[in-house]
């Protein structure tokens, strides 16, 4: 994965509340500190993160009155080592306390000694509780999955296509909580290729869901430093199950370490995992589909 250029800066467009912001690297040897600070339009820094290695703790702060630094929070310890990756998320929100206006939130700035490979600022509206409702059915039958029958997110509200932004990144540390999710979208007319993965934060990916209209398949795999054995390529199935213009509803159902992929609610195929699920924390959608929902519940 790319690393961005540092120092980072990323100007935010149209910000609403409550967000997501995500950051995911890794600390390069002889680290000192690194800043992550959220600027206001005045120029004001809400919130400075700041990670000091020497003095083994992360400083947070703010300031107001011309830039003026505010008083010190220091408790919590280092959660970050030095050559470990990490990822980081914020969660900004009003609680009816601050004392400042954070929709004039406008840039994230990130400098210091971190290597950045993955940001990404989510609205909290692209992840969607659910109920309780029925079970994607298999292939050919239509009773509960053998095994493990948890329940499904709901159907696909509707709505105008194309609520998400394409590529799409998401949290999906929570997934085995959940042990399913699902995703709602549409081909283009005249789509090629459309990818759903799993990442880990050292950027691998563990599970690569590959949609390819082209070659009438979808091919599953996983990578090993980062790239893609050819040789590990699954692509068994009954065809593409996908078709440009009409919308589906893809869910993945987790049984241990087995992903059960259903479309439209009937089983097309089955992954088995080839590292601990455990490390997955990243959603990454691509492609040619307008993304309409993403649902982890």
């Amino acid at each position: 994965m790319t690393d961005f250029p540092i120092p980072f800066h990323h100007q935010l467009v149209n910000f609403k509340l409550p967000t997501k912001i995500h950051f995911g690297g890794n600390i390069p040897e002889g680290a000192n500190r690194f800043e992550i600070d959220l600027k206001s339009t005045e120029g004001e820094i809400f919130f400075h993160f700041n990670p000091r290695f020497s003095e083994n703790c992360v400083v947070r702060s703010s300031t107001k009155d011309g830039q003026q630094w505010q008083a010190e929070e220091r408790d919590g310890g280092m959660p970050f080592a030095i050559g470990k990756p990490f990822l980081l998320e914020m969660l900004i929100e009003e609680n009816g306390i601050t004392r400042d206006n954070l929709e004039t939130l406008i840039s994230v700035e990130v400098v210091g000694d971190v290597l950045l490979n993955n940001f990404n600022v989510t609205c909290i509206g692209s992840v969607v509780d659910e109920p309780s409702g029925k079970v994607p059915r298999e292939a050919g039958g239509g009773g509960e999955i053998p095994e493990y029958t948890p329940t499904e997110p709901v159907a696909p509200v509707p709505g105008p296509q194309g609520q998400l932004p394409i590529p799409y990144q998401g949290p999906l540390d929570t997934l085995l909580t959940t042990n399913r999710m699902r995703v709602v979208g549409t081909p283009h007319p005249g789509a090629q290729r459309f990818t759903v993965n799993w990442k880990s934060a050292d950027g691998e990916t563990l599970f690569h869901f590959n949609t390819r209209f082209d070659q009438n398949c979808i091919v599953r795999n996983a990578t090993v430093d980062k790239q893609y054995p050819p040789t590990s390529e699954e692509r068994e199935g009954p065809g593409c199950p996908f078709h440009p213009g009409k919308q589906f509803a893809l869910d993945f159902l987790l049984h241990g370490d087995i992903i059960r992929c259903f479309v439209d609610g009937i089983e097309y195929c089955r992954f088995q995992a080839r590292d601990d699920l455990h490390k997955v924390v990243l959603l990454d959608i691509h492609g040619d589909i307008a993304l309409d929902q993403v649902l982890i519940a």
